[in-house]
């Protein structure tokens, strides 16, 4: 059964949520373009991994960055990724701590099954 992400229906302006597993699959979306943007999570997801690895300084759990029409807020977990595009203009910390209960709610229930940590080369 996929994780719900319906709690992120609610958020001002939301164009699609995503949670990303390790393969880059989305395992539940809300919106659509889902797809797009799990992928693009995943491969930021990697170059955060190796960033990380080669500055030394832990494991970077929060990603967002601007476009010209959308503000893209994400979380990582373990080898998983929960993120959410924006409407530019809205605020972004709704999304963020949606995204935050979202997270913490999955890990909680072990709707994310534990997987090992891949280091990106």
């Amino acid at each position: 059964m996929a994780p719900q992400l319906d709690a992120l229906r609610a958020v001002p302006g939301l164009a699609v949520a995503v949670l990303v597993g390790a393969d880059g699959l989305a395992l539940s979306q809300v919106g659509e373009g889902a797809d797009l943007l799990a992928a693009e999570l995943t491969a930021l997801r990697t170059s955060m991994l190796r960033t990380a690895r080669r500055l030394g300084v832990g494991e970077i759990t929060r990603l967002s960055f601007t476009t010209g029409n959308l503000e893209v807020v994400a979380l990582t977990h373990g080898d998983y990724v929960l993120g959410a595009a924006v409407m530019r203009g809205n605020d972004t910390r709704q999304a963020q701590q949606a995204l935050a209960q979202v997270m913490s709610d999955l890990a909680a229930s072990a709707a994310l099954p534990a997987e090992p940590g891949g280091e990106a080369q």
